[in-house]
């Protein structure tokens, strides 16, 4: 059998920092995506010049814009790509006879949307037309899914009067309801159903144990102990169809996860098998594990990737659920997560 191996880069990766618009000199630099609920984070180190005038400076009669500024803008590209546009959220410096260094750690754009929290009555709101506003605050340019129902109608709960939630957290319960997802990627906003990802309709991207590189660890994880219930809805036959599984929810103090999801066309007994192979899907043991790759930029998440050379039942196709690129004056490594689920589910 012949297994094809990722395409390394000739030339070393390069990462380019923009801090509060100016490039800046690093000595290291490492960028984490996470493919759901986590926000990207970086950290950047850089030497520190005490009685200089630029960003990356103090001195005597001047503020440093990292003290004086509240939201210092930071963009990170790598080969040209833009892989965050975020915030700082700490500066730490350090001064030693060797040379003073700053290091800078914050959050991509996801961070923004999680400081962001408003009063807003949504009742007789699309989610789609709130996605596109939130999206359009943090200049996100919108790939959004249009949607036709009110919010109102999800449920009978004042949560869909009146919200407090921020940004981020209404982004993802808009899309539990709707049967989507969410993502924010470098200045990107998606906002539809989770085949739409781009990432996902690749192809897998190879990666062979011990040849091209090196598996950390694999584990297995039972499904969690709270109870889990999918909805299925359909519009079939001019009307909306609704189906659960395994049981229909309380209407009152429900303590089961419950999924939904949105699925056209499919009639009421179409509906009924697909609920409940989701369901099974759901709630079957995941694999996950990471491994590590020097001089690799071609894996982004929710790529799909095929592992080999670790034997029958680990070497199978894997979701990428968080990458992170490291580069310091001796190297560049990128630290692959992977799981078997597309979204592990802790209960």
């Amino acid at each position: 059998m012949i297994i094809k191996k990722p395409i390394f880069m000739v030339e070393r990766p390069k990462f380019e920092v923009i801090l509060n618009g100016m490039p800046i000199k690093h000595e290291e630099c490492s960028v984490e995506l996470n493919a759901f609920d986590e926000t990207d984070n970086f950290t950047v180190k850089a030497l520190w010049n005490i009685g200089g005038t630029d960003v990356l400076s103090s001195n005597a009669t001047t503020d440093t814009v990292l003290i004086s500024k509240k939201d210092v803008p930071v963009q990170i590209k790598l080969n040209g790509k833009l892989l965050i546009d975020g915030i700082m959220d700490v500066p730490e410096w350090s001064f030693g006879m060797d040379g003073d260094l700053v290091t800078i750690t914050g959050r991509g754009k996801i961070g923004r949307l999680i400081d962001r929290k408003i009063l807003r009555n949504i009742k007789n709101r699309t989610a789609s037309s709130l996605m596109l506003e939130i999206f359009a605050y943090h200049k996100l340019k919108p790939l959004v899914t249009a949607t036709t129902k009110k919010v109102g109608t999800y449920s009978e709960d004042n949560q869909t009067s009146s919200v407090d939630m921020d940004d981020w957290e209404l982004s993802n319960w808009l899309a539990e309801w709707e049967g989507f997802v969410v993502r924010v990627k470098g200045t990107e906003g998606f906002f539809g159903p989770l085949d739409q990802i781009p990432e996902l309709k690749l192809p897998p991207i190879p990666f062979t144990h011990g040849s091209n590189c090196e598996v950390q660890s694999i584990s297995r994880h039972q499904f969690g102990a709270r109870e889990v219930i999918i909805e299925g809805r359909s519009y079939h036959g001019k009307r909306t169809i609704v189906e659960y599984y395994p049981r229909k929810p309380k209407k009152k103090d429900e303590t089961a996860i419950i999924f939904r999801r949105t699925l056209t066309s499919l009639s009421q007994e179409q509906l009924r098998t697909r609920v409940r192979s989701i369901y099974q899907e759901l709630t079957k043991y995941n694999i996950s594990g990471n491994l590590t790759i020097p001089y690799f930029i071609e894996i982004d998440t929710d790529r799909r990737l095929s592992l080999y050379g670790v034997g029958k039942g680990l070497s199978q196709d894997y979701f990428c659920t968080n990458v992170k690129y490291s580069e310091n004056a001796d190297s560049f490594n990128t630290e692959i997560g992977f799981s078997s689920k597309f979204k592990e589910v802790e209960g």
